[in-house]
């Protein structure tokens, strides 16, 4: 028979279930209707057996209308109502009509409550007060997996009943409670319907009762475990919210234990942990502090060998500032080896030529650098201004006047043959020239000495040129 013929009857049962939970739990042992509550009984249970849920709704309803709580050793007539109506709930599109059905399902839970309370359904092998909670809390359980994998109930409605489930079951309550817990717990706190304290409690009782299981609960140690691997997965979304130093030291240490040398795990551990509000004063943070310390002073160290390997001009310069002269010029020779192109090997050849002029004071060899420098990077006048900055330092000490002067010339000729060849060194050549002119050959020496203008003469010494001959104006 199709389902929607039994559609209405479905409905018209929520009158009598309702009735019935009101009324105080009976069975049918003392019934005068016993016989056609157990045939009842029976043909719905074969019908459910067989799987026709809405066949078997009809002799459900008169033999839970007759007996809710069957013989009183069982609560058949209302956890088989709840597969019944989880079935009709399944099928239905009629969004009122599926919410009846979910209405019905909370009374039948909490019909078959109350008929363990009141103790006309008992409870095997045992009748004290903790057995009673337990079966409660397992009830509250069963409901809450109900709401959270059938019904889709509201995550505050889930949240309540779970709370429950908890409370009446301690250590001892379902491993079913503890995905969903964590579930909604997060979800509620990440939609700020609860608050950090509340979802950290929830988190608490979750481990106790995973943790609690996993050790003493043999038969279902397995299934606590899982379940609570994934619900402090869950929890670990939002652990950076809601959980403090205590919180973070007890996950982080054993990671840290088992690495304890490991600068990554030294500073991750360490920075989390300084995120987390443990104080300088924990002797483990004073630990991981020296050990983070000395890490980053190694750091620090590698990368600054790092940058003066790959800069060895910044090195040059450094020693530079040191004093360390022939140091600076093998790092600039280090710079030379990995310059990109000639020009800038040039510019760094020269660097060279003025130390060693300069600094060293070795003019023959900052000459011969300097014109290694002009013929890596034709059309420069830089070098030719450094060789005539050395013949006019070094005009002094080649001789008397007279030699001089002609060394002065030879200067004269490199500063000139800078600017023709690099017409953007024109002002300096120019100043150069105009500070040094007056120290040019005296024409009344140079006819004591019959020398005529226009002569070429070798300046002796290291200058070694030969100049053309001319007198100061």
């Amino acid at each position: 028979m199709k389902n929607s013929l039994y559609l209405p009857l479905f409905f018209a049962f929520i009158a009598l279930v309702a009735d019935a939970n009101a009324q105080s739990c009976s069975t049918w042992n003392n019934s005068p209707k016993k016989d056609e509550a157990e045939t009842a009984h029976t043909l719905y249970r074969d019908a459910l057996k067989a799987g026709k849920f809405l066949e078997a709704m009809p002799n459900w309803e008169k033999a839970f209308s007759i007996a809710p709580a069957a013989d009183g050793n069982r609560d058949w007539h209302y956890s088989d109502g709840i597969l019944i109506y989880k079935s009709i709930f399944e099928k239905e599109t009629d969004a009122a009509k599926k919410e009846a059905a979910v209405q019905k399902i909370h009374q039948l839970y909490a019909g078959m409550i109350d008929c363990y309370n009141a103790k006309v359904i008992k409870i095997a092998g045992c009748n004290d007060e903790n057995c009673l909670k337990q079966k409660i809390s397992d009830i509250k359980a069963q409901e809450a997996y109900d709401m959270y994998y059938s019904l889709r109930s509201p995550y505050k409605d889930l949240l309540k009943v779970l709370d429950e489930s908890a409370a009446l079951g301690g250590k001892n309550a379902l491993y079913t409670i503890i995905t969903p817990y964590a579930d909604v717990a997060v979800y509620q706190f990440l939609n700020k319907e609860l608050s950090k304290e509340a979802t950290r409690d929830i988190y608490n009782k979750v481990n106790e009762i995973g943790e609690y299981n996993i050790a003493n609960n043999k038969k279902y140690s397995s299934y606590y475990k899982d379940a609570l691997t994934y619900a402090n997965a869950k929890f670990g979304e939002i652990e950076d919210y809601i959980f403090d130093c205590e919180y973070f030291k007890e996950k982080l240490i054993p990671e840290y234990q088992k690495d304890a040398e490991s600068h990554e795990v030294i500073k991750d551990v360490f920075n989390r942990l300084s995120s987390k509000g443990c104080g300088a004063e924990d002797p483990l943070m004073i630990e991981l502090k020296t050990k983070f310390e000395k890490i980053v002073a190694e750091e620090n160290a590698k990368r600054k060998a790092e940058f003066e390997a790959n800069n060895p001009v910044y090195m040059a310069q450094k020693l530079m500032d040191a004093g360390d002269f022939n140091g600076a010029i093998e790092k600039y020779k280090e710079a030379v080896d990995s310059a990109e192109n000639n020009s800038e090997k040039g510019e760094l050849v020269l660097s060279i030529a003025s130390i060693q002029y300069r600094k060293l004071g070795q003019p023959g060899a900052a000459r011969e650098t300097a014109r290694r420098a002009a013929g890596l990077k034709p059309n420069w006048g830089a070098p030719y201004l450094l060789i005539g900055d050395m013949y006019v330092g070094g005009a002094n000490n080649c001789g008397d006047a007279w030699v001089t002067s002609l060394a002065i010339l030879a200067a004269i000729d490199k500063y000139q043959y800078a600017k023709a060849t690099d017409p953007s060194m024109s002002d300096d050549a120019n100043a150069r020239i105009g500070r040094i002119s007056a120290y040019m050959p005296d024409k009344a020496e140079g006819f004591m000495k019959g020398m005529k203008e226009g002569a070429s003469l070798n300046v002796p010494c290291w200058i070694g040129e030969t100049v053309r001959l001319r007198y100061k104006s």
